[in-house]
């Protein structure tokens, strides 16, 4: 008896240094907001979206007082009734320019959005990607809902699939299996 305990307790006594082999996951979060507001070279790139949205807005904001004045003048009691249906025709192509304008200033912003956030993320990648190795992490996060992962260790990523694969293709052929029945249920 005493021959099949020693090996058992060995065996037990192992457990606990191989779990210890294997590190714990380590990762970091990247927040491109945050490198915008204390690089100076994020910061000037990202420049040009706030100068494109503030001249984005001017314009708009024009078109708008543009309509507003329009309309005090359709309001006016004295305005003459054909003057009056001559500028609210006027009004409502205004209206319609301006609701364009609108538009495209909002794809002109995504557009440039986009530019600069495809910048900033080139620029700081390899940067990334250094200092995760360094550090030993295999994920980073970030702060983008669009990007939630920014870079990730592949060999760590693919492991635990590569795992599974490995203990799929070494288990019996689950389509030779028969399929068990749900047991019929107890009123």
């Amino acid at each position: 008896m005493r021959r099949l305990i020693a090996p058992l307790v060995a065996a037990a006594l192992c457990l606990p240094l191989a779990a210890q082999e294997t590190p714990a996951p380590r990762f970091a979060f990247f927040s491109i907001n945050q490198l915008v507001r204390s690089s100076k070279k994020a910061a000037a790139v990202f420049s040009e979206l706030e100068i494109t949205g503030k001249n984005l807005q001017e314009k708009l904001q024009a078109k708008g007082a543009e309509l507003q004045s329009l309309q005090q003048q359709i309001n006016s009691p004295s305005i003459d009734p054909a003057k009056r249906e001559e500028l609210q025709k006027k009004y409502r192509d205004l209206e319609f320019d301006a609701k364009k304008m609108q538009e495209d200033s909002q794809q002109e912003y995504q557009k440039v959005e986009k530019k600069v956030g495809d910048h900033i993320t080139v620029m700081a990648k390899p940067i990334v990607e250094q200092l995760a190795k360094e550090q030993h992490l295999q994920v980073i996060f970030s702060d983008q809902a669009v990007s939630v992962l920014s870079w990730a260790d592949p060999t760590w990523l693919k492991a635990f699939t590569d795992e599974v694969a490995k203990r799929l293709d070494a288990a019996p052929d689950a389509a030779a299996a028969p399929v068990a029945k749900p047991a019929p249920k107890k009123k």
